[in-house]
């Protein structure tokens, strides 16, 4: 097999692969809320008090910001999970992330997200940092 056709063959099976899970909801969360400040894409994933956070974030920034726009320079974000719990309907993640900007300064936050089953999809449904 050519490796172009084989590197095809891994990028479809990574687009096919279930992103309907907690930790893949909570993470593709983690990856537009916070590494690219994308509040509708993250609101996409969101259901109750989480997507009504977002709601109220994007008409805060909304008379400074267009939705969806991204900025040129965004601080470098890592993140690590450091904990999980599960229930019955729910699954509660707990992260650190490490904040670093324009290489000098770092900041840690610690990060839960809440996780439920709506109508056979997985969404966040609360989340906060401290």
């Amino acid at each position: 097999m050519k490796p172009r056709y084989l590197l095809l063959s891994i990028f479809l099976v990574l687009a096919c692969s279930n992103r309907n899970t907690p930790r893949a909801v909570c993470e593709d969360f983690i990856y537009n809320y916070y590494q690219r400040a994308d509040q509708v894409a993250a609101l996409q994933l969101s259901h109750g008090l989480a997507a009504e956070k977002l709601q109220d974030e994007i008409e805060r920034v909304s008379e400074v910001r267009v939705p969806g726009q991204q900025f040129d320079e965004m601080p470098k974000i890592e993140y690590e999970a450091t904990g999980q719990e599960e229930g019955p309907t729910h699954v509660l993640f707990n992260y650190k992330l490490t904040i670093e900007i324009r290489g000098t300064t770092t900041h840690t936050r610690k990060v839960v997200i809440q996780t439920e089953q709506i109508d056979g999809r997985w969404k966040v449904v609360n989340f906060d940092e401290y």
